[in-house]
Order: structure tokens, then C-alpha cells, then sequence
């Protein structure tokens, strides 16, 4: 198995600390779970895309409108990040 380093802010160390504790994993495995959980969002995600552009097509929208509406889907279905 292999070894990555995180470094964050004291603050969130014991938020990961404290997550893992109440679901009684380690670390790495809560850590593992939450990258497995984020890559299904992701595809989750990019299928909704795929179906809403089909869609789209199925009635007839032009591809210009398709692009407005994957500019809102981008702007409003991404999570937003804090560091």
C-alpha cells in the first residue's frame, strides 16, 4: 500500500479525527471513503450532464442553448472549495 501526506490547519486534523472516532475507522480509511464518495458524485454528476444534453437534443435545442445550460449545471452542481 502506498503512503500520501495531507497537511491542513490544525482545526480540520481534528475534525478528521474526531469523523473517524464516531465511525469508529482510522484516518486513512475514513480519508478513503470520502475520495470513493466524492469520485461517484463526480460521475454521478457528469451522467446527469450527459442525460440533460441528450435531452436537450431530443427536443430539438440548438447547441448553443445546450452550452448555457451546462455553463448553469458547472456554476451550481460543482461543490465549492475552501482551503
Amino acid at each position: 500500500m502506498r503512503t500520501i501526506t495531507l497537511k491542513t490547519q490544525d482545526d480540520f486534523f481534528e475534525q478528521i479525527n474526531q469523523m473517524a472516532l464516531d465511525a469508529h475507522l482510522s484516518k486513512s480509511a475514513l480519508i478513503r471513503k470520502a475520495i470513493k464518495a466524492y469520485q461517484k458524485q463526480i460521475k454521478d454528476r457528469e451522467m446527469t450532464k450527459r442525460m440533460q444534453k441528450d435531452s436537450l437534443r431530443a427536443r430539438g435545442l440548438d447547441d448553443e442553448l445546450i452550452k448555457d445550460f451546462e455553463t448553469l449545471d458547472d456554476e451550481y452542481l460543482l461543490p465549492p472549495w475552501a482551503d
